[in-house]
């Protein structure tokens, strides 16, 4: 009768292993599941060996609960990437994953593809600063040490400024310096520095005076893209305010573009909008944004096309009826036959 039992239970085990051989074989898969999607090739690999370990059961469970640890460990690490524009459209594509991208002169633009909250705030962080190139916090606190240092070559005599502030050798009537009454506070943090009282121009790019090593800023303007971010939180909120306030103060103009309607109604509620953060730096696309940056910049370098244009008319003396208008505000210097009858 053991001989029997002994028989029967490995014809049940040939039969079992039989039946299990396809699944098995799916060993072969891990390396093509690897390349496709690391994290489902971790997730499977642990399951199979919790389940030889631990047992069907527990090792199902344990894979269970490894899967939703991956998923708390991916969304620590939202994705965020750098955008350019595709030559003659209004497209912007990553440009790590696309080739003959352009990226607007003086501008970053910076895509979130998750949701922001608490958890993974810090590693958005990081990955604006890998984006940009700079630590903003770093650049206002070593600008604001090069200007203290400044300050005090300007009160011993060995720099100057003009009227308008600017920067000028020694040896000249220091006429646009005046002198503080309130001393310096040695213990005062270096990120808390009231800059109000050196009113001096400094051309950050150039070489400066002193001996500080100021990190260089390439931009003058940073675009969040909006378009992919699904929910925010209180935390996300009021880190997105204080990011926007620190590259303001190292004159970087954020803004943001394709922001839905309820991410919107989301920011107004948690306070996001004060005196300084105001609706005008939102924009429907992300190319609007680049546009008005683009606009902005020509009128703060003195380029001004309208003036441009009746310049150009008085060096050609070519009468008003050959400005060459914009089409899309023709009509508002063609009024319709109706209108010239009630004219006439």
């Amino acid at each position: 009768m053991k001989d029997i039992a002994v028989v029967q239970i490995s014809v049940l085990a040939a039969i079992c292993i039989a039946n299990l051989k396809g699944m098995f074989w799916q060993v072969k898969d891990v390396p093509r599941l690897w390349r496709e999607n690391k994290w489902d090739s971790l997730i499977w690999v642990f399951t199979c060996i919790a389940a030889i370990i631990l047992g069907l059961d527990l090792g199902l469970l344990a894979g269970l609960v490894f899967g939703l640890l991956t998923v708390v460990l991916r969304v620590q690490f939202p994705s965020c990437c750098a955008l350019g524009n595709v030559q003659s459209t209004d497209l912007y594509k990553n440009v790590k994953l696309y080739k003959d991208l352009v990226e607007p002169d003086g501008v970053k633009i910076v895509r979130f593809s998750s949701g922001i909250f608490y958890g993974n705030i810090e590693g958005l962080k990081n990955g604006i600063k890998r984006i940009v190139g700079f630590d903003s916090v770093k650049v206002f606190t070593k600008r604001t040490k090069a200007l203290r240092k400044i300050q005090k070559l300007i009160k011993k005599g060995e720099l100057k400024t003009t009227k308008n502030g600017i920067i000028s050798p020694a040896g000249i009537d220091n006429l646009g310096y005046e002198s503080v009454d309130e001393p310096e506070d040695p213990e005062a943090p270096d990120n808390d520095v009231q800059t109000r009282e050196v009113e001096i121009q400094v051309d950050w790019s150039s070489e400066l005076p002193v001996k500080v090593s100021v990190p260089q800023v390439s931009i003058h303007s940073i675009v969040f893209d909006f378009s992919q971010i699904t929910f925010l939180d209180v935390v996300a909120v009021k880190v997105l305010k204080l990011i926007c306030k620190e590259f303001r103060r190292i004159d970087v103009e954020p803004y943001i573009a394709a922001c839905d309607d309820n991410m919107l109604k989301k920011l107004d509620m948690c306070n996001f909008f004060d005196e300084t953060i105001k609706l005008d730096m939102f924009f429907l696309t992300v190319h609007d944004a680049v546009l008005h940056i683009e606009r902005t910049q020509e009128f703060k370098n003195g380029h001004d096309p309208i003036l441009e244009k009746i310049s150009l008319m008085k060096e050609t003396k070519l009468p008003l009826d050959h400005l060459i208008i914009d089409p899309a505000y023709r009509d508002l210097h063609e009024p319709d036959e109706a209108m010239r009858a009630l004219a006439f």
